[in-house]
Order: C-alpha cells, then sequence, then structure tokens
C-alpha cells in the first residue's frame, strides 16, 4: 500500500537554468514540507547531460559604429539566453554580454575586423569549442 503523503515532483529542464561549459547541467536539490517547517539537507550535487547543440545560421552586419548581429537557434530548443563573444582585429573573442533574444548590437572598437561568436548561455560566461554553435562570423570594419 502506498504512502497517501507521498507526492512525485517533476522539474522539466527548461526550469534548470543555464549549462555549464561543458554543456550540462548541475543539480542540487532539497526537500521541504508544505507547512514549510521542515526541510531535509541539500543532496549531493548531481552532473547531467544537456541537449546537443546544433549550428545554427547568422549574420554579422556594420551599420555606422554599430555592429549587429543575427542568428537563429540550429534546433527546436528551449534555449532562452545566449552568451555574446567579440574579437576585433584578429584578437581572441571575448565576453560583452548576454540576450535573451536572437539579435544583438555593440559599437565597434576595432578598425579592420570584427569576429562574433553566439553561444548557449553558461553559468561562467566563458568561450567553449563545445558551446561555439550559433555564429561565428567575420566582417570587415571599412
Amino acid at each position: 500500500m502506498a504512502d497517501k503523503g507521498i507526492k512525485n515532483v517533476v522539474v522539466k529542464k527548461e526550469l534548470l537554468g543555464k549549462v555549464t561549459s561543458s554543456n550540462s547541467r548541475v543539480v542540487r536539490f532539497r526537500i521541504v514540507s508544505e507547512d514549510k517547517n521542515r526541510k531535509s539537507a541539500y543532496s549531493k550535487i548531481f552532473i547531467t547531460g544537456s541537449e546537443a547543440v546544433i549550428i545554427g545560421p547568422g549574420d554579422v552586419n556594420l551599420i555606422g559604429n554599430t555592429v549587429l548581429v543575427n542568428w537563429s537557434s540550429g534546433q527546436a530548443s528551449v534555449q532562452i539566453v545566449y552568451d555574446i563573444f567579440a574579437g576585433f582585429d584578429g584578437s581572441v573573442p571575448a565576453y560583452i554580454g548576454s540576450t535573451a533574444s536572437q539579435t544583438y548590437s555593440f559599437l565597434k572598437t576595432g578598425t579592420d575586423s570584427v569576429r562574433v561568436i553566439v553561444q548557449a548561455s553558461s553559468i561562467n560566461p566563458v568561450l567553449t569549442e563545445v558551446l561555439e554553435v550559433y555564429d561565428s562570423g567575420v566582417v570587415s570594419l571599412v
């Protein structure tokens, strides 16, 4: 006979938050009673896999002194936040911001070229080959 007080709770993966730089999710939980007067200790940390990320199309355009980046998700995804990296004049792209849309603009600070990489947002925004998926475009700054 099952205990009537036991409830199953399902947490959807889109509610788990950002991925790590290795494209996995970190999950830790605790149980709280309905009247909130009892709490369990936190569980051990679980590292779960995430969906494989697929390259999608994108483009980089220069409008005056503004660099405009547009991209399309390469898959039907629950991803809603993206990290943006830009490198000017051949430098290694550095983190410049995050966005929940599929377009991003910023001012140019280089003179010759810009390389832009858009990837799935992670806990620590670092450029990683695993997540370098949405757009890697180079445009001349003439």
